[in-house]
């Protein structure tokens, strides 16, 4: 199985390296592949030894997430005239194999994408102690609990040509299938630079809205226009607490029935396809993970 990893970052120095480290140990440094938004010497740095492509970041556009998505979607798909399968995620999104089979590569080689990408499970980790996270510790062992989330059930794992959806949740006239022995944990609400990182989002935010006005305002915003973002205190306060109020999921049961949960929640708009977010989100599940894992990450 011949396997690669894509991701575009701007700063995100931590979460870089833990994508390196984590990465790096399922396949050769040079089987990653980073864009480093903005050619960040420090950037340069932290991937050494893996592909690293220099994109330029000459201003912020509010088509900026638009833009990212069409670049990564087009390197992973010249990635696959070369790779059997190519794992495009943002940098803040790691797959972890949760089988039997001794790795993620041999699960792959096991079982061919019946479409055009595998979709992990996907688990939103939540900080539940009122501590922050130390840089030097496993974050599974500090934070092993999380929502079960359409959201981040993402056709991530391409073995064929994809477009992919506004932040890589979905495929356009692409289908995918979930697997449930994968799971992408989504560490955004868990790094140990949340503020800091934050801080710099709402000033993209800011400045993607100066330039639109500087520009003749010809693009409208929605109302919750990157509202992760704009406005993240009200974000993880929800996620905070539809904690409290999910359903636990029964380890004993297995990751089978969080898979059968997201596929029968799959929708298509159009030649859009993905998990209905809403369906995670009004019914939220707990997944605490098992201690066989705590140690991966």
């Amino acid at each position: 199985m011949n396997l690669a990893f894509v991701t575009m970052v701007w700063r995100d120095y931590w979460l870089l390296g833990k994508w390196v480290q984590h990465n790096a140990a399922i396949v050769p440094k040079r089987h990653l592949y980073v864009l480093n938004h903005g050619g960040d010497p420090e950037i340069d740095r932290i991937a050494d030894g893996c592909n690293v492509i220099h994109v330029p970041r000459d201003g912020v556009t509010l088509d900026l997430t638009r833009r990212r998505w069409d670049l990564v979607a087009g390197v992973t798909n010249g990635l696959l005239a070369f790779h059997d399968a190519v794992v495009c995620t943002d940098v803040d999104e790691l797959l972890v194999y949760a089988g039997d089979k001794p790795s993620l590569l041999d699960h792959l080689a096991a079982r061919p994408v019946e479409k055009d990408a595998l979709a992990p499970i996907g688990l939103n980790l939540m900080p539940t102690d009122g501590k922050g996270t130390d840089p030097d510790e496993p974050v599974l062992a500090q934070h092993p609990n999380a929502l079960l989330s359409a959201k981040y059930t993402k056709p991530c794992v391409a073995a064929r040509s994809v477009a992919y959806t506004v932040g890589g949740h979905g495929l356009v006239g692409g289908r995918f299938t979930v697997d449930p022995e994968i799971l992408l944990l989504h560490l955004h609400f868990v790094t140990p630079d949340y503020a800091e990182r934050m801080r710099d989002r709402q000033e993209i935010v800011a400045e993607s809205k100066r330039a639109n006005v500087e520009s003749g305002g010809e693009i409208k915003t929605r109302k919750r226009f990157w509202i992760n973002w704009s406005d993240p205190d009200m974000v993880f306060r929800k996620n905070a607490q539809r904690l409290q109020l999910a359903e636990p999921w029964d380890e004993a049961a297995g990751f089978e029935g969080l898979a059968h949960r997201l596929d029968a929640a799959r929708s298509f708009s159009g030649k859009r396809a993905m998990i209905d977010p809403a369906s995670t989100e009004k019914d939220p599940v707990r997944v605490t993970l098992p201690e066989r894992l705590r140690h991966v990450l």
